[in-house]
């Protein structure tokens, strides 16, 4: 597989552009789960050309968990036999054009956030679980 490692603008919501290396955080919900976020600090490794389910070649962007890269090191420099490993147990995900942009950088991240804390605030939320904003 081919990866692109250059600098991607991608446009999305909470991130305009994609470094190799970089921290990013994807930041979902369970069902009924509204208030209960859960945040995963992904690492970009680049980009790459994959068939999708009907044939069609299209940029899909890959990702790494901070954890797996911290312990095992980047996917890309790692044997074939590992990289088979860590991608079956989900180590390693790819998000095409179109959902990339539920990626966070940094500063999506905080205004996600924010954006939490002022409807819990608002009652929308935990009741009382935030103090006053003062």
């Amino acid at each position: 597989m081919h990866l692109e490692k250059s600098r991607r603008v991608t446009g999305g919501q909470w991130c305009n552009e994609l470094a190799i290396g970089g921290p990013y955080f994807s930041v979902s919900y369970q069902k009924g789960g509204v208030n209960l976020p859960e945040v995963e600090t992904l690492v970009y490794l680049g980009s790459t050309e994959l068939d999708d389910e009907v044939g069609e070649s299209k940029t899909h962007f890959l990702f790494q968990l901070a954890r797996s890269y911290q312990e095992d090191g980047d996917w890309t420099e790692l044997p074939e036999e590992r990289r088979t490993e860590l991608s079956a147990n989900a180590e390693v995900m790819s998000y095409d054009e179109e959902s990339v942009g539920s990626i966070a950088d940094i500063d999506g991240l905080l205004v996600l956030l924010t954006g939490l804390r002022e409807r819990m605030r608002r009652g929308l939320g935990w009741e009382y679980a935030l103090p006053e904003e003062r």
